[in-house]
């Protein structure tokens, strides 16, 4: 300062020799030749030069850089990156699934070591990449989930020409969700995203088991079956049925389940889902399906008018 220097002018200089200084543009034919002065290339890649660096004061003087500033090194970036017009970095990893998962180290990171370094250094974080689609594809499954379950319901509803029956029959479907959570608990297999997919086919599938027993029960009871006998006899005819439609959807992704290629291992997750619980599914259909209709018509005779007593004529 004493000598007429500042910070930005020894930074010009240092750009200068070391960035060079743009004299002139000319064309060579098809090319744009920029002509350059800088310093030559074996005193820009060591160090101790730049301690002797001259820097031209308002005078005309030259003066070393080492006698007019004081500097200290430290490891910096290779290049600098933006995000939205703001100056960011970005950390990727690979993860030893053998120890640990992405989502378990992204909700450790999200709820202690982030936020302790965003208070501490005054920056701000996000998770983004696989972590950022995944979050997308989970809020964009919640929309698909809720119009799939109206779709089905829509569906059984104008099939059954009643409120009531569908929902009876969508009773399997957290039969189901309950056997695939247990399913991966089971084998050992965190939940991933196509754990997630195998919930939607898995919704689809173990309704049709339901819808096999009810509309056998409807029949029943349209002959003039009693309930208690009507239901006896829809779980014990349609036994078979509801068996052979579960175990050769079973058997069929078994193979898939037991598969040690590395081609197949992000498949076997939603196999899982959908096996796991299919099969726990057609065991509670058989036994809480029955209870949930006999529960029904009970409510619905006590809601339905009583018949008017027969009055004789004077």
């Amino acid at each position: 300062e004493a000598l007429g220097l500042s910070v930005v002018e020894l930074g010009k200089q240092l750009r200068a020799a070391y960035d060079g200084l743009l004299l002139q543009r000319f064309q060579d034919g098809a090319d744009e030749v920029e002509v350059r002065v800088e310093l030559g290339q074996a005193t820009q890649r060591r160090l101790r030069h730049l301690d002797e660096l001259p820097i031209r004061l308002a005078d005309g003087r030259f003066v070393p850089l080492g006698s007019v500033a004081r500097w200290e090194s430290q490891r910096g970036f290779e290049t600098l990156r933006h995000a939205g017009g703001r100056l960011a970095t970005t950390l990727t990893a690979d993860v030893d699934r053998r120890q640990n998962n992405v989502q378990q180290i992204n909700q450790t990171l999200a709820e202690t070591t982030l936020p302790e370094l965003a208070a501490r250094h005054g920056v701000e974080f996000s998770l983004e990449g696989g972590s950022a689609n995944q979050r997308d594809a989970i809020g964009d499954m919640r929309i698909g989930l809720l119009l799939g379950l109206l779709l089905i319901y829509i569906v059984l509803a104008w099939v059954f020409g009643s409120y009531g029956w569908p929902l009876l029959v969508m009773t399997a479907i957290p039969f189901g969700l309950t056997g695939a959570l247990f399913g991966h608990w089971l084998v050992g297999m965190d939940m991933t995203l196509l754990s997630l997919f195998g919930f939607f086919a898995l919704s689809g599938i173990v309704v049709n088991d339901s819808i096999i027993l009810v509309t056998f029960y409807q029949r029943l009871r349209a002959e003039g079956r009693a309930v208690r006998a009507a239901l006896v006899e829809a779980a014990c005819q349609r036994l078979r049925a509801v068996l052979l439609t579960s175990l050769t959807t079973i058997a069929g992704l078994t193979p898939l389940l037991f598969e040690t290629s590395t081609q197949a291992q992000f498949l076997i997750p939603m196999a899982v889902s959908i096996a796991f619980g299919l099969a726990f599914a057609t065991l509670l259909i058989l036994l809480i399906v029955p209870t949930l209709l006999s529960f029904y018509e009970e409510w619905h005779a006590r809601r339905a008018p009583a018949a008017p007593l027969p009055v004789e004529g004077g």
